[in-house]
């Protein structure tokens, strides 16, 4: 993946490539969701503050990874979900993160 992802385009990336994604968001370097479910912003921003490891919550796996700009990308996973494929897919996914400034206009 070479060029920069808008959140959405993130997050439709990770759908596309991962199985039993239950919900999903985006959140921006101050925590504010960009994109997605913004019902699971919360768990996801209290991952992140405990240091990132995947946990159960809600039935399935809260997962987070941070992207270069200081934003976020979370996700909840099912039971179908390949953890350590997903955590890799987050990985590529929050890696090519287009930052708000970068976006410009365009989405």
């Amino acid at each position: 993946m070479t060029a920069p992802l808008t959140p959405a385009l993130a997050l439709a990336y990770l759908r596309e490539l991962s199985v039993d994604v239950r919900a999903a968001v985006v959140l921006d370097p101050d925590g504010r969701p960009t994109a997605g479910d913004p019902q699971i912003a919360a768990s996801v921003r209290e991952l992140v503050a405990a240091g990132g490891k995947p946990r159960a919550e809600g039935g399935g796996t809260l997962l987070a990874v941070r992207a270069p700009d200081g934003g976020v990308i979370g996700v909840l996973a099912g039971d179908l979900s390949s953890i350590p494929l997903l955590e890799h897919d987050l990985v590529a996914a929050a890696a090519a993160l287009a930052t708000t400034s970068d976006q410009g206009s365009e989405t």
